[in-house]
């Protein structure tokens, strides 16, 4: 299904990005995977748990975006289901080490990090390198390489 691969791809970019060491409480948190409650992706990305990325359990959190703290989290999804509210909680992510993942295709222009996209029955993915880089967040030159990138003066690539 689409959710599966988006969810696929979400796993794998993980595997490309490195967090700050102070991202994790200690040693043994395990990769927190947040998505709002009821979003399409939950039973794609639920699919993931108990995976590991850079040595640490793959945890998939739902979450009510309104009122549930989102500290903890070092991956958020926003899927388009969940409305143009998404964009302020952006506006109070920039500077925490969270990589933003999103499925619509205005997100990085209102600061996500990732965007996900289907052309073609293939995920095709953008990266905005200034929210990544805002966050602290370090994505490997290889994963760079087969994205387009957005931010830093440049519109596209």
């Amino acid at each position: 299904s689409e959710y599966a691969g988006k969810a696929a791809i979400i796993f794998k970019i993980g595997k490309f990005v490195s967090w700050q060491e102070h991202a994790f409480d200690n040693e043994s948190e395990p990769l927190s995977v947040c998505l709002p409650k009821n979003d399409p992706m939950s039973e794609a990305m639920s699919a993931l748990s108990g995976k590991v990325v850079h040595g640490r359990v793959l945890s998939v959190r739902h979450l009510d975006l309104v009122s549930a703290p989102l500290a903890g989290c070092q991956v958020l999804f926003l899927s388009k289901p969940a409305g143009d509210a998404r964009f302020m909680l952006l506006e109070s992510l920039a500077e925490r080490p969270v990589l933003t993942v999103s499925d619509d295709t205005r997100f990085a222009r209102h600061g996500g990090i990732i965007t996900l996209e289907i052309k073609q029955n293939r995920v095709q993915f953008a990266i905005n390198v200034d929210a990544s880089n805002n966050a602290g967040l370090n994505i490997s030159a290889q994963l760079l390489q087969l994205a387009k990138i957005t931010g830093s003066g440049n519109t596209s690539r």
